[in-house]
């Protein structure tokens, strides 16, 4: 494998962090010793040209005021080669100069009138063995005769001051590299710590126990944020586990009575003790109905639950209310009381709301006393669909809980009903599907009203 591969496959989040970090420092803090280095010998230079200017304007000063003789005593007093001074007369001849200098020949060829300053950087120079200079001429008139003022003074201390700092660079800044990326690489892992505790819990957690949680950090931080994201998703989970196992044991527990009633019945008969074969016949005809209706809407509800991506259409609600109300007519004596406006158009699939407005119009018919009210309506952007009846209500603390799967109220738990316990879940699982939403309230006649709203075309 290449470095490159693994270093994509293997590297984790905590060495990328680190290399990077170790990188960044060395780029910065060799670029930021560089440009030291280049602003420390020029600030250096600097001074040592002002320096030399300084002092060939206090020797052209002297000069002026006191004539050569004065400018040969001073002169011959002052030692050391940092700084070398010389002056020139006609012909660019020496005529006085420090001791280091002296018997020299002149330090620059460069002429320069009077009032006139120059300077220039030189390397073979009689003195300082080589080392750079920086020579400064300065033009004086005295008495009517020219004279130039020329100062020497060596760059050796500046050279090695930026030797030094150079030097003391090199050593320290792949030190403090090495300490920036140690620090990343440790920091790195501190802030990792509570990412590792997650994983480790997360590793804990099976499908059979969703009740544990994830440890959050105490910052509240990206890190928290996730945690609290997977413990929300964890909730999420858990509700939908036991939504599925209340299903399943309601599920089991609805499909147990009519099993056990046909097997009874079964047996009765294979014995030859049941006197009256018509009526275990009859029942077991009843139950098996049931059964069916049973697994009917079982498989309605789990093909909604897995449902994704179908393909909606146009769909005029008008029709599908006129035919619901022609169905009611003619399979109930109650009074079916319609009211539609104008055509009213969603999108969405018609079989599945035909099977809403069926499943409203049928639990309406199980508890009306003598009325059923369907009304559609348009509400700005919503189509609203409600269907009322005349019959006992619903209790305010029940109206949410009978959209749930298999709740039945004890006042609607005949048998003979015929009432499965999901005709208002799969109206909510539908509706929710469609973008809509279902609200169980009291009718004006006393009974209960449906109120289901879909997004309607515009």
């Amino acid at each position: 494998m290449s470095i490159r591969g693994w270093w994509s496959a293997r590297a984790g989040v905590r060495l990328r962090l680190t290399v990077a970090a170790t990188l960044l420092a060395a780029v910065t803090v060799g670029l930021a010793g560089l440009l030291l280095l280049v602003l420390l010998g020029r600030s250096l230079d600097a001074t040592a040209s002002t320096r030399a200017s300084q002092r060939a304007q206090e020797v052209a000063a002297l000069l002026t005021r006191g004539g050569l003789p004065a400018v040969v005593s001073v002169l011959t007093g002052v030692g050391g080669e940092s700084t070398s001074t010389q002056v020139l007369g006609r012909g660019h001849r020496v005529v006085a100069s420090s001791p280091q200098v002296r018997n020299e020949k002149p330090l620059t060829t460069l002429v320069v009138g009077p009032g006139v300053v120059s300077s220039e950087r030189l390397t073979n120079l009689p003195v300082g063995d080589g080392a750079a200079y920086v020579v400064v001429s300065r033009g004086v008139r005295h008495e009517g005769a020219d004279y130039q003022v020329v100062v020497a003074q060596s760059l050796a201390t500046t050279a090695s001051s930026v030797r030094t700092v150079g030097t003391l660079l090199l050593i320290g800044l792949p030190l403090l590299t090495a300490a920036s990326g140690l620090a990343t690489f440790v920091f790195v892992g501190r802030a990792l710590q509570p990412v590792a505790a997650m994983r480790r819990q997360v590793a804990k957690i099976s499908a059979t126990d969703l009740t544990q949680r994830l440890p959050l950090p105490a910052t509240h931080d990206e890190v928290h944020d996730l945690g609290s994201t997977m413990n929300e998703m964890l909730a999420r989970l858990e509700a939908a586990q036991d939504r599925q196992r209340r299903f399943v044991a309601d599920a089991s527990h609805e499909l147990r009575s009519p099993l056990a009633t046909v097997k009874a019945n079964l047996q009765l008969t294979r014995d030859g003790t049941d006197p009256d074969w018509s009526e275990a016949h009859a029942m077991m005809l009843v139950e098996t109905e049931r059964l069916e209706r049973i697994v009917s809407d079982l498989l309605l509800l789990a093909h909604g639950d897995a449902e994704a991506g179908v393909a909606y259409e146009d769909v005029d609600l008008e029709e599908i209310v006129f035919a619901e109300v022609e169905h009611l007519r003619r399979t109930t004596t109650l009074d079916v009381v319609v009211s539609a406006g104008s055509a009213v158009r969603v999108t969405g699939d018609a079989h599945q709301l035909s099977q809403v407005l069926r499943n409203l119009a049928d639990n309406a018919a199980v508890h009306a006393s003598h009325r059923i009210d369907i009304t559609l309506a348009v509400d700005l952007d919503h189509a609203v669909l409600e269907v009322g009846d005349d019959g006992p209500g619903i209790p305010v603390a029940d109206r949410r809980r009978v959209l749930e799967r298999f709740v039945r109220l004890d006042a609607g738990r005949d048998r003979a009903s015929g009432g499965t316990g999901l005709g208002l879940a799969i109206v909510d699982d539908v509706v929710q599907r469609h973008g809509g939403t279902v609200t169980v309230t009291a009718s004006p006649a006393g009974g209960v009203l449906v109120r289901v709203v879909l997004p309607r075309q515009v």
